[in-house]
């Protein structure tokens, strides 16, 4: 025979909702309906009952017990993922099992910007759901609470005093309540933890939000973590990058320095970047002259920024870069524009500084000394 939840709780002598979680947690063994709803075997509820000698006290306890070893279950399952795709499921699954809700939504939080930008969302089947692009804070007051005064907050579409923007949006969607959690790092807030019931509204104890605090904290070190050793993979990717671009340029520097005219060297140097750095395509000039050298070209529109080493940057919509650096030293200037077919790597932008360096200095030697006002490379 099989029992419901509330039927469950008045046999054990606890509330409805610690039934669940103990459900939740595997404390007491449960089934599902077609509907969603549990089924608790008659069995298990009487062999628990005797297990806890019908005191609510000691439920209490070995609930609580049963907590702290979720809990370091859920911190050692957290710190063992160092992959973002890994870890933002495996919070989704610890969170939307430990507290019965239907989805969880992991969210990156800018306090300079005012955004906060979705980094997952899951069901609690594990199965990810389409992401949703950045959103202001300033329509959502409540949200923006959350994050910088560090508190939880709970929306039910019943409340009457809820915040009505939350509310709209689980009305849109379909959802009845809404949990939101701060991810919280050396005090400072980076990020939000969502959990959507879709069935019933929600009123947590203090104990279910002690405990999705705790998980919260696990969660923003876990994710503190992975973008650190994401951005270290990285780093050493551009490092080994690098060093394989290095290499070649010693060769493209090397033909440049065989150049005999200035058409030659600006030839030579738009090969020498286009090769070194696979390019789509380079310009070089300097004065009135110029020449290019072409691979497979690309365009989009873009926006311009200037990165640390001087060189203009261009980054055009797909994940494509375009370079451009001068030698200023050089009488009338020479500048080479380099379009990269993918996002430029670390170090980069200072090697191409170098081999605009390389041609300018050549030039110079060809064109013989010069007063100053001289005119340009003709």
């Amino acid at each position: 025979m099989y029992l419901t939840v509330q039927r469950a709780a008045l046999r054990l002598g606890v509330a409805p909702h610690t039934v669940r979680r103990w459900t939740a947690s595997g404390l007491l063994p449960c089934t599902r309906t077609p509907g969603g709803h549990r089924r608790i075997r008659e069995e298990d509820v009487e062999a628990l009952a005797q297990q806890i000698g019908g005191s609510s006290h000691m439920a209490a306890r070995r609930a609580r017990e049963r907590e702290v070893d979720t809990l370091l279950e859920t911190s050692l399952a957290l710190v063992s993922r160092l992959e973002l795709t890994e870890l933002l499921k495996e919070i989704a699954g610890q969170l939307t099992r430990l507290m019965d809700c239907h989805f969880c939504a992991v969210s990156s939080y800018d306090s300079e910007a005012g955004t906060v930008a979705m980094l997952a969302d899951y069901d609690d089947s594990g199965r990810r759901l389409p992401d949703r692009g950045p959103y202001p804070l300033s329509r959502y007051p409540l949200t923006r609470r959350v994050l910088e005064e560090q508190v939880t907050a709970v929306v039910n579409v019943g409340d009457p005093a809820a915040d009505p923007d939350e509310v709209r949006d689980l009305i849109r969607e379909g959802d009845r309540s809404l949990l939101m959690v701060p991810m919280v790092v050396g005090g400072r807030t980076i990020g939000l933890l969502e959990l959507i019931d879709r069935l019933r509204e929600r009123r947590y104890s203090r104990q279910d939000l002690r405990i999705c605090r705790a998980v919260a904290g696990q969660a923003a070190v876990a994710l503190h973590n992975a973008r650190a050793y994401a951005e270290a993979r990285a780093a050493t990717s551009d490092i080994l990058s690098l060093e394989k671009t290095l290499l070649a340029a010693g060769d493209e520097l090397a033909a440049l320095g065989e150049a005999t005219d200035i058409p030659g060297v600006l030839a030579a140097a738009a090969r020498a970047a286009g090769v070194v750095f696979a390019a789509s395509s380079c310009v070089v000039t300097a004065g009135a002259q110029s020449a290019g050298w072409s691979g497979d070209e690309g365009g989009a529109t873009a926006a311009h920024s200037r990165d640390q080493a001087g060189a203009r940057r261009l980054r055009v919509a797909g994940g494509a870069d375009v370079l451009t650096v001068s030698d200023p030293s050089l009488p009338g200037g020479l500048r080479v524009t380099l379009s990269l077919p993918r996002p430029a790597r670390g170090g980069e932008p200072q090697l191409l500084s170098v081999l605009a360096a390389a041609a300018g200095g050549h030039l110079r030697r060809l064109s013989g000394p010069s007063p100053a006002g001289a005119a340009e490379p003709q």
